[in-house]
Formats: structure tokens, C-alpha cells, sequence
């Protein structure tokens, strides 16, 4: 009982604070966190608590290469969104989920290796990067106040993600939990939430830069499924979020750079 219940106030702590993000910094900077190994590396860190560092490891190589999967998710909702603007949150979130389990399961058939799973996973993240230029730049200027049941909701489908595959990740194995673990299961419900709350655009401004967060959960995985082993699970998650969080400071502060000159 007291597993479950660490599982569900880390995932809450976690969705919480991306909408905060969202709402009072900018959805690009929660489109950048999106991608920050936060809602995988809960379910990879519980798995290898549970399972062991071996299983937990061999898991990190089918979430890297199920990140594809990951950006079906946006990929569809953006879609979606561009398709039909004034459609509400229900037409593309149903899509997204649907697009996730399109991709996700033929991608658990297949026997990725850490090379090629980085390969992989590196060309998907190229051509979605290309694909979501077209979705523009927004800041919520004003801020709404959520009500507790938008909070109990985005923090209700986060935690049943987590604990669902965390506790049958015995049964499915480390190729099928691994793939399963990439589902989005803090910013899926942050997008829905923000969509619902201000509307298509801002939402669209978060999916234009998930895809370059998500450097730093490719790091994380990596790091992951090559240390975890020999480090132990303590370690080895704190030398890979280490390294993530070394990405991501270094790609805002190239991204920066870059806009000054």
C-alpha cells in the first residue's frame, strides 16, 4: 500500500507542476519539461524497484524506441487540431490515444537493441521536428484558475497509467512494459487540460517543441540501460537524470545563443 501511494503523490507532484509551468512561465518551456524524463522515468524507476536492474534496463531500450509512439500522441493531436480547429479536446484526444497503441504494439513485437533503438527513435524525432514547424508560438497571458475536478482528473489518468504498467510489467515483459512506459502519462493530461482551458493554440505551441525536450529523455534512457546494472538503482537513476538535466541546460542555453545573434 505505502508503494502505491509514493506512485501517486510523485505522479500528482509531477502534473501539477507541469501545468503550473504551462500556465505561468510558457507552454514552450512545458513543451522542453515534456520531454524531461519525468512520467517514463517513474514508471522505469518503479519497474526497476520491483523487477529488478536487469529487467529495468532492458525495459529503458524498448522506451527509447517507443518514444515513437510517444509522438503519435502529439503528432495526431496536432493533427487533429490543424484538421479541424474549433474541434474540442474529446475528437483529438481519443485520436492521440488510438495513434499511441497504433504504434506502440507492433513496436513491442520487435527486438531493439540500444544502438538501434537510439537510431531509430533519433530519425522519428528529425522528421517530427520538420513536421511541427508549422504550429505557431503562444503565451497564455492570463491564467485561469483550475477547478478540483480538472485537477483530479489530469492527476487521476497520470497515476492509473503509472501503477497500471508498473504492476504488470511482470507479465508483459521488459519489451512490452518498456514500449508502454513511453505513453506521455504527465503531459498527455496537461495538453487536454490546457486545451480545454484556453483553447487549440497554446496547445499547439506545446507539441511544436516536445520533440527537442525529448532529448533529454533519450538521454536519460541511454544512461539508463547502460549503468543501471553496475550502478545499482539509486545511483545509476540519479547519474541519469544527472546527464538529462545536463542536455537540457546546455540545449536552452545554445537555443538562446542562438535567438541573440
Amino acid at each position: 500500500m505505502s508503494l502505491i501511494l509514493i506512485k501517486t503523490l510523485v505522479t500528482i507532484t509531477i502534473v501539477l507542476g507541469l501545468s503550473v509551468v504551462a500556465e505561468r512561465v510558457s507552454p514552450r518551456w512545458a513543451g522542453l519539461l515534456g520531454g524531461y524524463p519525468l512520467g517514463t522515468a517513474i514508471v522505469l524507476i518503479f519497474i526497476g524497484y520491483q523487477e529488478g536492474t536487469d529487467f529495468a534496463a532492458q525495459s529503458a531500450v524498448h522506451t527509447l524506441a517507443g518514444l515513437t509512439a510517444n509522438l503519435a500522441v502529439f503528432a495526431a493531436y496536432g493533427l487533429v487540431l490543424t484538421l479541424r480547429p474549433a474541434s474540442s479536446f474529446i475528437l483529438p484526444s481519443l485520436s492521440a490515444l488510438a495513434a499511441f497503441f497504433v504504434v506502440a504494439i507492433p513496436l513491442s513485437k520487435l527486438d531493439f537493441d540500444l544502438v538501434g533503438a537510439l537510431i531509430f527513435i533519433v530519425i522519428v524525432i528529425a522528421l517530427c521536428l520538420f513536421a511541427f514547424k508549422r504550429f505557431g508560438d503562444m503565451k497564455i497571458l492570463t491564467a485561469v484558475r483550475l477547478s478540483f475536478w480538472v485537477t483530479f482528473v489530469r492527476a487521476a489518468m497520470a497515476c492509473f497509467v503509472v501503477l497500471s504498467i508498473t504492476g504488470l510489467a511482470d507479465q508483459m515483459g521488459p519489451e512490452m512494459a518498456g514500449v508502454l512506459a513511453s505513453f506521455p502519462s504527465t503531459v498527455f493530461p496537461m495538453v487536454v487540460i490546457i486545451h480545454f482551458t484556453y483553447g487549440p493554440a497554446p496547445v499547439l505551441t506545446i507539441i511544436k517543441h516536445f520533440p527537442t525536450g525529448l532529448g533529454a529523455m533519450i538521454t536519460f534512457g541511454v544512461v539508463y540501460a547502460l549503468y543501471l546494472v553496475d550502478l545499482g538503482l539509486l545511483l545509476g537513476t540519479l547519474v541519469s537524470f544527472g546527464a538529462a538535466t545536463v542536455y537540457l541546460l546546455g540545449f536552452s542555453f545554445l537555443q538562446q545563443k542562438m535567438r541573440q545573434t
